[in-house]
């Protein structure tokens, strides 16, 4: 028996062991996150390489490695793929599922650059021109494609050209295009460059209200005053556009907590982002899904939420009401309760009395009449106890301390019927015998 029970203790410390190494291997262990993030040269891959930065710094066991791809596009299919765990994208990138929303990064504007002396003043002035676009299949490219049809530009009326952003500055300053369209943040870099050292300018994008009712992502900004150029500033006044955002996203499936984590970085976290990248200025919360057209990682809308009252402070004033009114419910009760258990006290506290007032009576007299009637009013007192009873005037327990006493009346009034019973008896044989010397 003693080596059994030694055995057992062997197994047990063996087992704790075991999972205390699979416990601490787990929390060892380093979780790799991959971000898509477009094109090397573009605002979102360079946004991207900070949060990775700051967020590698400052949580343990997890980092996060930031890829160069093509935009948007290609960042939903490498999501969708499992390829990736995060990426930038466009908010109109079009998407078949699995996809959730995490944070607003910024806000991308529709730009439409020619040079000084050209005669395009307006998107539609476009028809018969080269226009230097994003590469196919990007976001860039779509969001052309969906601006030229809305000005009736589409097909054969104009020449799109994909290429990159360095082909793109390099055609049009070698006179090959002549527009370069591009959606980035007012004062992207690339643009930045084009427009530094050669006569450039920046033509409006009206009807983005008209747009938006098509892509409902889409909504009314400007390109601000000087966002390229401060003296002679460029643009020259605040330049009507269309705009929409560049969102964070994940894979839906992707671990809530590590999403936490994640978007817990960008808002913290958020002085460290801007050190290193202005743009991180600009990252807001999807406190609505009603403007994109992915639902928001549980994750990210746990942190977002993290203030909001929950159920229990939402309703304090209801619940308050409701423990008022349950108060004064059960004031009510326990006084209607109190009145029905004194009037049963009092009810109880009578028929005792009246069975007292029957015994003192059956002890004092010796009149068979008067103790007959005794005796008949005790049994109408037990018939109308017995009726409370059934009509819950009367507790189980009070009919039981009732019959109690209520037998030892009785018993009173059945000696004191004996009693009385003996003369006469003894009268009937006197009168007897008396009789029968008389004859």
């Amino acid at each position: 028996m003693e080596g059994r029970l030694r055995l057992i203790v062997v197994a047990i410390v063996w087992v704790a062991t075991l999972f205390a190494i699979l416990a601490w291997v787990v929390s060892t262990r380093e979780v790799r996150l991959s971000i898509a993030a477009g094109p090397r040269s573009g605002e979102s891959f360079q946004l991207a390489s900070a949060i990775a930065q700051v967020f590698n710094e400052t949580v343990p066991n997890a980092s996060i490695d930031v890829f160069e791809t093509s935009g948007s596009a290609e960042n939903a299919r490498l999501l969708e793929s499992g390829q990736v765990d995060v990426a930038t994208m466009q908010a109109d990138t079009h998407v078949h599922g699995g996809i959730n929303a995490l944070a607003s990064l910024y806000f991308d504007a529709y730009q439409l650059i020619v040079t000084e002396s050209s005669d395009i003043r307006s998107f539609d002035q476009l028809a018969g021109q080269r226009v230097a676009i994003g590469p196919a299949g990007s976001g860039q490219s779509s969001a052309f494609l969906f601006a030229a049809e809305h000005y009736g530009l589409s097909g054969g009326h104009l020449t799109a050209l994909p290429m990159s952003e360095e082909a793109a500055n390099f055609a049009m300053v070698m006179g090959q295009v002549d527009a370069v369209f591009r959606v980035r943040a007012p004062g992207n870099h690339s643009i930045r460059e084009l427009v530094r050292d050669h006569p450039m300018r920046l033509v409006p994008i009206q009807q983005s209200e008209a747009l938006s009712l098509s892509k409902p992502t889409l909504s009314s900004g400007v390109i601000p005053l000087g966002s390229y150029r401060g003296s002679p500033p460029l643009p020259e006044r605040d330049l009507s556009t269309a705009v929409l955002e560049r969102l964070l996203v994940a894979r839906a499936d992707l671990d809530a907590d590590l999403v936490h984590t994640l978007t817990r970085t960008l808002f913290e976290r958020r002085s460290d982002l801007i050190s290193l990248n202005k743009l991180a200025g600009f990252i807001g919360a999807l406190d609505s899904e009603g403007r994109i057209s992915m639902p928001i990682h549980p994750g990210a809308r746990r942190y977002f939420d993290r203030e909001k009252p929950d159920f229990w402070q939402q309703n304090t004033r209801l619940l308050a009401s409701l423990l008022y009114v349950a108060a004064i419910l059960s004031s009510t009760a326990l006084a209607l309760r109190s009145h029905f258990i004194r009037r049963r006290k009092v009810r109880m506290g009578n028929y005792a009395m009246q069975l007292m007032e029957i015994a003192k009576k059956a002890r004092d007299t010796e009149s068979v009449q008067t103790l007959h009637e005794l005796k008949d009013r005790l049994i109408d007192m037990l018939d109308q106890v017995v009726q409370d009873l059934d009509k819950e005037r009367v507790s189980q327990e009070e009919f039981e301390h009732f019959s109690f006493t209520w037998r030892a009346v009785d018993t009173v009034l059945r000696d004191s019927l004996a009693l009385a019973a003996q003369p006469l008896r003894r009268d009937v044989a006197r009168s007897g015998q008396t009789s029968q010397s008389d004859d």
